[in-house]
């Protein structure tokens, strides 16, 4: 076999593992019913919450089932049953969409953004033609010399100076399990 068939077969091979790869990918992303699969098609009676390595050989999961939730130990000597009948949180309501404005609050604010951008254009248009009389008046002299910007009458605004974000984490949830207490658990 020459080494320009072996690079061909390394690469056929590589493209059907990049396929099988790929498709693996879209359904777990898009959760693709496949055939074989069986669903419940409504809401699942059985779920994994959480699972978290104890240490390389074993393992804590927490199954929920019919809203009440399980702390199950696995490992390689089998599972065992550390927690039932934990009360599962109850989900968090989305907050309601607010309302809407009304119309006549919206023509208000309309009209007063046109007139506001109509004095902004006009202020522009000002300062431009000022620049530009000033620049003609240099011309006229015969001064090359350009205009200095601190010439040019602007208003500037000072923001006030704001403390620099903290950055804040949200409170570690100690009702329930960690880490740290399942191994002291599984030493006592």
């Amino acid at each position: 076999m020459d080494i320009l068939s072996m690079i061909r077969t390394l690469g056929a091979l590589g493209v059907v593992l990049g396929m099988l790869a790929g498709t693996l990918w879209a359904v777990k992303r898009y959760d693709i019913k496949l055939p074989g699969r069986v669903s419940g098609g409504g809401r699942k009676r059985v779920e994994l919450v959480e699972r978290l390595a104890v240490d390389a050989k074993r393992s804590v999961a927490l199954i929920r089932r019919d809203g009440c939730e399980h702390l199950i130990l696995i490992g390689p000597e089998g599972h065992v049953t550390l927690e039932t009948g934990i009360a599962a949180p109850q989900p968090v309501a989305a907050p309601a969409p607010e309302q809407a404005a009304p119309a006549a609050n919206f023509q208000n604010d309309l009209a007063a953004f046109t007139s506001n951008f109509g004095k902004l254009v006009d202020l522009s248009r000002a300062k431009i033609a000022a620049v530009r009389g000033a620049n003609d008046d240099d011309a006229e002299n015969g001064d090359d010399e350009p205009t200095d910007p601190a010439d040019v009458d602007r208003t500037v605004i000072d923001l006030p100076a704001s403390a620099p974000r903290k950055r804040t984490r949200r409170p570690r949830d100690t009702k329930r399990w960690n880490r740290a207490a399942v191994r002291e658990a599984l030493n006592a």
